[in-house]
Parts: structure tokens; sequence; C-alpha cells
């Protein structure tokens, strides 16, 4: 058995502002990987400051950079997080128990709770938010994708108790700038993987997001701040579909 039990890891780039306090949400792990992307602040500096081992990488999409980071990876299990979220010490105390524990699971769910301009976002589809962070790394492997990646586990899937706090979106210029990044990844994703061009996802897509997400999944229960969720979510969708036609009409 490895003396490197559990290995956190994190793809970074310009985070000065989270990386201290994940980093610290991570110190039960022992060995925590942060791959950096080309920060030009002090992201760097302060992750090693804080004793994670930092490694220089190319960001080619989040599937296969997260990849990367998992390469350098030792532990037996491995946990992934985003700089913006945070291990509550109830799961921190589930994630050691897991690993402790001679576990038939090869990896774990993890529920997430998103912050958005500050108050937790408890419906619109965001929450429960069951994602898989915690596996064995001889038996995972994330997928390919530019965008919205999972990780591929072979073995059986369990959840873990206990909350991982997202505070991402905490101020409207922050959302629209990660909007912008991230519909252009999705329309590439989308372009590369053969996906055409149809005027009614343009027209009906983005509609269908706001009902979804006010209507249907509740999201008038959290007020004002779940309206503007439910407007930029659909916007973000538009501006999605109409960057897939830019490309196809380039091609």
């Amino acid at each position: 058995m490895s003396k490197i039990k559990i290995s956190a890891a994190l793809i970074v780039r310009n985070e000065s502002a989270n990386i201290p306090d994940a980093i610290k949400s991570l110190a039960f792990a022992d060995q925590i990987v942060v791959a950096d992307t080309g920060s030009s602040d002090d992201t760097v500096d302060i992750a090693r400051n804080l004793g994670a081992e930092v490694h220089s990488v190319t960001f080619e999409g989040f599937g296969k950079t997260k990849n990367k980071a998992l390469d350098y990876c030792r532990g037996d299990w491995v946990l992934f997080i985003d700089a913006d979220e945070r291990v509550t010490p109830e799961l921190a105390e589930k994630i050691l128990t897991a690993a402790d524990n001679e576990s038939s699971s090869s990896g774990f769910l993890i529920n997430r709770l998103t912050y958005f301009l500050g108050k937790p976002v408890r419906h619109s589809g965001w929450y429960p938010d069951y994602i898989l962070r915690f596996f064995k790394r001889e038996k995972g492997r994330f997928s390919s994708s530019l965008v919205h990646e999972w990780v591929n586990v072979d073995g059986p899937v369990d959840k873990l108790e206990g909350l991982l706090l997202h505070y991402s979106y905490n101020s409207l210029d922050q959302y629209l700038d990660k909007l912008n990044e991230y519909s252009s990844l999705s329309a590439r994703d989308m372009f590369e993987k053969g996906k055409k061009f149809n005027i009614l996802d343009l027209l009906f897509r983005p509609i269908l997001t706001f009902l979804k997400m006010f209507v249907f999944k509740a999201g008038f229960l959290d007020g004002l701040n779940a309206f503007t969720l439910a407007v930029l979510s659909s916007y973000h969708v538009f501006i999605k579909y109409v960057k897939l036609y830019q490309l196809r009409k380039k091609r």
C-alpha cells in the first residue's frame, strides 16, 4: 500500500483570490497537486507556500487538462476540486473514512452547493448536485470533453455525505466573463463532435432553459436571485448556439 493515501488536485489560472482557502480546505490530503495553466498573478507562489506541488501544464480543455493533473497524483484515492470550491469538515471526515475502509466502490459522488451572487442556490436544478469527484486513481480518467467533462470510473459508485461548497459567480461581471469562456468551449466541443446548427435550438432551447430552472425546478422559491440566474443561463445557451453557428459558417 502506498504511503500517499489521498491526493487532491486542482487546475487553475489566475486564482490568487481563491487558491488559499481551497488549499486550506484540503489539509486532510496527503498530497495536493496544482496544475497551473499559465497564471500571470501570484497563484503559483501562494500554492507553493501553502505546501502544494505545482506543475505548469498547457490548457487543452478541462477534460484533457484534468487528466494531466491526475498523472501527477500518487495517492490510492484522488479528489478533484476547483479553486472556488471548499471541502467542508464533514465532507473531509467522510472522505478520510472512505479512504481508510476497504471499500468496494471505485468512486464516490459528492453533493455540491453553489452560491450565486453570494446566496446559496437550493433549487433551479442546481441542488442537490451530485458530482463524481473522489475516486480510486487507477480506476478513473476524465472524458476528453473541452467543458462539462466527467469521470469514467471502472467499478461501482456510491455517495458521500457532506457538502462541497462552490463559491462561484460572486458578481455579474465574473459570471459574464465565465459565460464568454464556457460558451466558446461548449460551442467548439459541439462543433468538433459534429453537432449541426439548427435554428430551432437557437429559438427554443433558451426559453426551455428558463422554464426548466425557474418554473419546473422551483427556482422561484429562491426569489429574484434565481430569476436572474435563469435569465443568464438562458442567455448562455443562446450565445453557445450563436457561436456554434459562427463556427459552422467559417467552415
